[in-house]
C-alpha cells in the first residue's frame, strides 16, 4: 500500500462553553458505572475542538483532492467530545465516494497504527482500492486522563490517506509491527541493526522513554511534543522521506507496545 505525505492541523483553545443538559445527562451516567463524577472545571480546560470540526477544517485546508474513497478510518486516544453529532457521519457525506467510516481507539498512539494495518489487510483482499485514516488528539473530557489532562496536549487532526500505485508520488508501507517490549531501546536497536541506516521518526510517548546520547547515536527525529496519537506522524509531515528508509514509532506505556511502520521511498518493487 501506498502513502501520501500526511496533512496536519494544529488548534488554538476554543473555550468550551458548559455542556447541554443533554451532554450533562449522557457523561453523569456514564462515569457513575466507574464511581465518578463529572469534573466540569477539567472540562473546561480543555480543548474545544470536536472530531467533526476539526476534520472539516483540516479537509477545508486541503491543496491536494482525495481520491473516491472505499473507506475512512477514526483514530484517537480520547473519544468525541460532542456525544450528538457523529463524526463519521459527518465524513462519510464530506468525503469523495462516501465511504464507510469507522474507529480505532483503546490503544493509546498504537491506534494509527492499527487503523493503517486494516486500511492495508482491505487492500490486500481486494475489497480497498483508496481508503484514508483521520488521526485525532482531543483533549475535552470531563475526567482525569493521564496522557492529556496535565495540559500538554493540543486539539489536532492528521490525515493519512493512499496514494497511486503506478506513480512516484508517496511511500511503501513496507510493514506493520505491534510488540510487548520490556526495553523500547533494545527493539529500536536491533531494528536499527537490522535495516540500511533507516532515520527513526518517534512520537512524544516513545522518545520520554529514550536516553538522549541514544537517540543522538541512532539519529532518531523527535515527534512534536504536545501531541500524542499525531506525534509520530507530525514528524513525518515535515521529514518526508525522498530517499532512505524511514521508520514512524510510538510506545503505549500502559500496555508495553512497542508500534512501528516501516516506509519505502521510489516507485513500488
Amino acid at each position: 500500500m501506498r502513502l501520501r505525505r500526511p496533512s496536519m492541523r494544529v488548534f488554538a483553545p476554543n473555550g468550551r462553553p458548559a455542556p447541554t443538559a443533554t451532554e450533562l445527562r449522557y457523561m453523569t451516567d456514564y462515569l457513575a458505572e466507574f464511581g465518578m463524577a463529572p469534573d466540569l472545571d477539567l472540562y473546561a480546560r480543555g480543548g474545544g475542538h470536536t472530531f467533526t470540526s476539526m476534520c472539516g477544517a483540516l479537509l477545508d485546508g486541503l491543496v491536494a483532492e482525495l481520491p473516491t474513497l472505499d473507506a475512512a478510518v477514526l483514530a484517537y486516544h480520547l473519544p468525541d467530545l460532542q456525544v450528538i453529532e457523529v463524526a463519521g457521519c459527518y465524513l462519510s457525506g464530506r468525503l469523495p465516494g462516501s465511504p464507510p467510516v469507522f474507529s480505532v481507539s483503546g490503544q493509546g498512539v498504537g491506534a494509527p497504527f492499527t487503523a493503517l494495518r486494516v486500511l492495508d489487510c482491505l487492500r490486500r483482499s481486494g475489497t480497498l482500492a483508496d481508503g484514508a485514516v483521520f488521526v485525532l488528539d482531543q483533549t475535552t473530557a470531563p475526567y482525569p486522563d493521564s496522557s492529556t489532562h496535565d495540559g500538554a496536549v493540543r486539539d489536532c487532526a492528521l490525515l493519512l490517506c493512499t496514494a497511486p500505485e503506478g506513480g512516484d508520488a508517496g511511500v511503501t508501507l513496507d510493514f506493520l509491527d505491534e510488540r510487548q517490549v520490556a526495553d523500547p531501546a533494545e527493539a529500536l536497536d536491533a531494528l536499527a541493526r537490522r535495516l540500511p541506516r533507516p532515520r527513526i521518526l518517534a512520537g512524544r510517548t516513545l522518545t520520554d522513554r529514550l536516553d538522549k546520547d541514544f537517540r543522538a547515536r541512532l539519529g532518531i527525529v523527535d515527534g512534536p511534543a504536545r501531541h500524542l496519537c499525531t506525534s509520530a506522524w507530525a514528524a513525518l509531515t515535515e521529514h518526508w522521506p525522498r530517499d532512505g528508509y524511514t521508520v514512524v514509532a510510538d510506545y503505549d506505556p500502559h500496555a508495553g507496545r512497542l508500534f512501528q511502520a516501516g516506509l519505502r521511498p521510489g516507485r513500488p518493487v
